[in-house]
């Protein structure tokens, strides 16, 4: 996936600009203190340490900066949390591995499960030292948008 990344940097004119590597979400190779947002989409669900890695995230955002964060997550208004499951544990696992003919969709459904969302990712994201914290539900639930802040050293 990086080097057909590098390739549309490249193609794009970009290669001075963007640079992508790959790091270990929980040993950033980064100095403290230096950019001012970080993103992930889908990516935070598989941190083997959540802590840690966002821990790490904490300490190369500079005071002030923001992170930004798009998870899967379970919907929590009961009657749509009931198909929502149906579909997740048995229906998108036969599709995704009639398909793709692998468990990614079985580890999916776990993964999700297993992840905090809501009010309990936030309580996450202020164990990693971040405040101002909030959540956007989207689509009923199924994903999220979460926000939060590094404070500035002055406060």
């Amino acid at each position: 996936m990086l080097e057909i990344g590098r390739e549309k940097v490249k193609q794009k004119g970009l290669s001075g600009k963007i640079e992508l590597l790959e790091a270990d979400s929980e040993n950033l190779p980064f100095p403290e203190n230096t950019y001012d947002l970080a993103t992930s989409a889908f990516g935070v669900r598989n941190f083997e340490n959540l802590n840690k890695g966002l821990s790490e995230i904490y300490r190369v955002l500079k005071p002030g900066g923001r992170i930004l964060i798009l998870e899967a997550s379970e919907p929590s208004n009961m009657p749509f949390k009931k198909l929502y499951k149906a579909y997740m544990s048995k229906i998108c696992p036969a599709i995704g591995g009639a398909l793709s003919e692998n468990k990614a969709y079985d580890y999916l459904n776990r993964s999700v499960a297993a992840f905090p969302s809501g009010k309990d990712f936030e309580a996450e994201l202020v164990k990693a030292g971040f405040a101002d914290t909030s959540f956007i539900p989207l689509s009923m639930g199924v994903t999220s948008i979460y926000i939060a802040k590094k404070e500035d050293i002055g406060k």
